[in-house]
């Protein structure tokens, strides 16, 4: 039973269909269990529909339309009113986060040091020590003009 359940979780947490047919099948021919819950060839070939069984269309219409009305005739299922409430409050609390987060980003970006952390100059790029396999290194430092993209490449002293 442990490992139906083990089976179960693989099956839900790795949506990759061979290794979903492998997981089946491996399980299948293994748990006892669930062999006794499989149907046999004469059970699942009684499942079948001939083509002479199935009948004219006007006899498969009539009998899908009166499966559609004997579904729609039985009540759904409606959320209890806890529940209903329960999600009403957990809706109003996300609003509220979302609107807070929204107004402090706001008021953050009118901020004079705001704009100086995003338009930083390039001169404040500085490299005080580089180690590569832990003996210093020799460093390149490439920027192209108008931008403020910094290169930096080390490499072993020699």
């Amino acid at each position: 039973m442990a490992s139906c359940k083990t089976v179960d979780r693989l099956y839900t947490a790795i949506p990759l269909r061979p290794f979903r047919d492998w997981l089946i099948r491996a399980h299948m021919e293994r748990c006892p269990r669930c062999q006794a819950r499989l149907l046999s060839r004469d059970e699942a070939k009684s499942l079948l529909v001939s083509p002479d069984e199935v009948g004219g269309p006007g006899d498969l219409w009539q009998r899908i339309s009166r499966e559609a009305s004997r579904a729609a005739a039985v009540p759904g299922i409606r959320p209890g009113r806890g529940s209903l409430a329960w999600r009403a409050a957990s809706v109003a609390a996300m609003a509220a986060v979302v609107a807070l987060t929204g107004f402090w980003l706001l008021r953050e970006t009118d901020r004079p040091d705001f704009q100086a952390m995003i338009n930083a100059p390039a001169d404040r790029f500085e490299i005080d020590y580089v180690n590569v396999d832990g003996a210093p290194a020799q460093t390149f430092v490439y920027q192209p003009q108008g931008t403020d993209t910094v290169f930096v490449w080390a490499s072993r002293t020699p």
